[in-house]
Order: C-alpha cells, then sequence, then structure tokens
C-alpha cells in the first residue's frame, strides 16, 4: 500500500466525503439536511485541513528541485526537511480511519478532534520546512536558477 500515488489517495479520500455526506439524507438535497452533527461537522474540517495541506504538496516538491539544483553542500537538511514533510502527510493517510457510522457519536467526534491535533503538527511542519527552504533560496539565488 506505499505505493499508492498520492493523486489517488487524495481521490480516495474525496470520492469517500462525497459519498459520506450524499449518504446522509439521499431523497434530500444536502441544503435541506439541516446542520451537520457535531461529529460530521469535525470529519469536515480534518478533511479541509488535509486538502488545505495536500494543495502545499507541489510547493514542497517544487523547493526540493530548486534547492538540490543548488548543488550547495548547505542544502541537503533542507531537502531532508522537505522530504520529512511530505512524509508525515503520507503517513497521516495511510493511518487514518474514519470511525464507521456505529461507533458512538462521541467516539465519532473524539476520533476528529484527535487527527484534527496530528494534522496541526503536519502543518506546522509543513510551515516551518516551507519557510526555510524559501530562506535558504533566498540566500543562494545565483545558484538556485
Amino acid at each position: 500500500m506505499k505505493n499508492i500515488p498520492t493523486n489517488a489517495l487524495r481521490g480516495a479520500l474525496m470520492a469517500i466525503g462525497a459519498l459520506l455526506a450524499a449518504c446522509a439524507a439521499p431523497d434530500k438535497p444536502i441544503a435541506e439536511q439541516g446542520p451537520p452533527t457535531p461529529a460530521a461537522a469535525a470529519e469536515m474540517a480534518v478533511m479541509a485541513r488535509h486538502d488545505s495541506l495536500m494543495a502545499q504538496t507541489d510547493q514542497l516538491y517544487s523547493l526540493k528541485a530548486r534547492i538540490s539544483a543548488t548543488h550547495s553542500p548547505a542544502a541537503p537538511p533542507y531537502v531532508r526537511g522537505l522530504l520529512a514533510a511530505d512524509a508525515a502527510m503520507m503517513d497521516w493517510m495511510h493511518q487514518y480511519k474514519a470511525p464507521d457510522s456505529t461507533a458512538t457519536p462521541a467516539a465519532r467526534l473524539a476520533y476528529f478532534e484527535q487527527q484534527q491535533q496530528v494534522l496541526a503538527g503536519v502543518r506546522r511542519q509543513y510551515r516551518a520546512t516551507i519557510d526555510s527552504a524559501a530562506l535558504f533560496i533566498s540566500q543562494h539565488p545565483a545558484s538556485s536558477k
């Protein structure tokens, strides 16, 4: 399962989210279903944070390529940091297992709140790594073009 392309996994997660939303009340439009339950709202927040982080993946790879192109002896820690941030996201996606509908609402809510905390850590890692990589590139402009 480690060889699943990121886009395929992202697509699968988005499809699952859409399926869950559609199954809530299939005979009613989503707008008429009323406000989501606290657990459903928490799940949507987790997926929104996931989507926000996935949108930054191209930036990670772009920075990695630009830093690698510098051939600077100082570059490897920055490249490793970018790879570690990406690995943290991939690890989260591989371990994410939303509770099924038989779980209690409190258990579902607790799981999504815990996942929100994990993703907050991944977000901090992304931000710190992207910021430090961008600073490195700004300090090595001639060799990174």
